[in-house]
């Protein structure tokens, strides 16, 4: 009987001492509610902040939340205690001092940021961790075609700042023919228009002018004008080619002085057969279409994996 009770007694220390064991356990696997706060994450959820973009940018619907879910990547969208920051230029950046995975994005004529974890940036360079994302393929339309058109409307000219070299070209040309300008710079059609592209597109030609000279430094302007159905007149970018098909735009960089590139606009003006020259190619370059045509979208899934780290 005394044996049976010792037995009894032990088989419960046994019991209870396993009990314990494992409860140790899944307390050390597990972080207590105080450390999830401290922590502020979601297990397995990367956390993304959106810092110093530019006004009306959606924090939760853009290219790169966009990106992600397109190529299955689970995060989520927060104000503090990121995993991964995503900067822009509009604003002072203070570099984290935690161990925060850092994307740099610039859709201007602004440079690398060295020690980033990714850059994306105009530049044609993989050093520092960078690449090339320039801003139009934010605005992309695979699609783009120019077709003929008949119109007497000839050039647009549509924009809101006062870039020296850009209105005096468009002062230049207008010695030529009228161009109108429908924005606030150099207005001359009674007001801004509303509405740019419906605007752009009675025009045979457009003027697209980037704000600023740099190579690489393609934005959406020159993209604009082929959604109009516009030849563009494009100067900014001395390697514009690599972008798009030379074909299907009149390239200032070509002409060594604005006169040379007026009378060349004059010829296609008044030549059909150089004006429908134009016509019915693709406008993106080999490279780009490439890119778009690769069935493993290697280039867009490559710029989403490096986002996430």
């Amino acid at each position: 009987m005394i044996v049976s009770k010792v037995y009894v007694v032990v088989l419960c220390i046994l019991v209870l001492c396993g009990t314990i064991v494992v409860l140790a356990i899944l307390l050390s696997q597990s972080p207590s509610s105080q450390d999830n706060k401290t922590l502020g994450k979601t297990k397995g959820v990367p956390r993304i902040k959106f810092d110093n973009f530019w006004t009306g940018f959606s924090e939760n619907n853009n290219y790169f939340t966009t990106l992600l879910r397109k190529y299955g990547y689970s995060f989520e969208v927060v104000d503090t205690n990121p995993d991964i920051i995503i900067f822009s230029v509009f604003g002072q950046y203070r570099r984290p001092k935690n161990s925060v995975r850092t994307v740099h994005y610039t859709g201007e004529n602004t440079r690398i940021v060295k020690g980033m974890h990714l850059n994306l940036t105009f530049d044609h360079t993989s050093k520092y961790n960078n690449i090339r994302l320039p801003l139009w393929l934010l605005h992309l339309d695979k699609k783009l075609t120019l077709t003929q058109k008949e119109t007497e409307h000839f050039c647009c000219f549509v924009y809101s700042h006062n870039i020296p070299y850009r209105n005096h070209f468009c002062k230049s040309l207008s010695k030529y023919k009228t161009v109108d300008c429908g924005g606030k710079c150099l207005n001359n059609v009674g007001g801004q228009v509303k509405d740019k592209i419906e605007f752009q597109k009675k025009y045979k030609f457009c003027i697209a002018y980037e704000n600023s000279k740099h190579p690489g430094y393609t934005t959406e302007k020159i993209l604009d004008a082929y959604k109009s159905n516009c030849i563009p007149i494009y100067c900014g970018s001395e390697t514009i080619t690599e972008d798009f098909n030379p074909e299907t735009f009149i390239n200032a960089h070509d002409f060594d002085t604005d006169t040379a590139l007026i009378n060349y606009i004059k010829r296609v003006d008044t030549d059909e057969s150089l004006y429908n020259s134009y016509m019915n190619k693709p406008i993106y370059s080999k490279r780009w279409i490439d890119i778009f045509n690769d069935p493993n979208e290697t280039y867009f899934k490559t710029i989403a994996k490096k986002i996430i780290g």
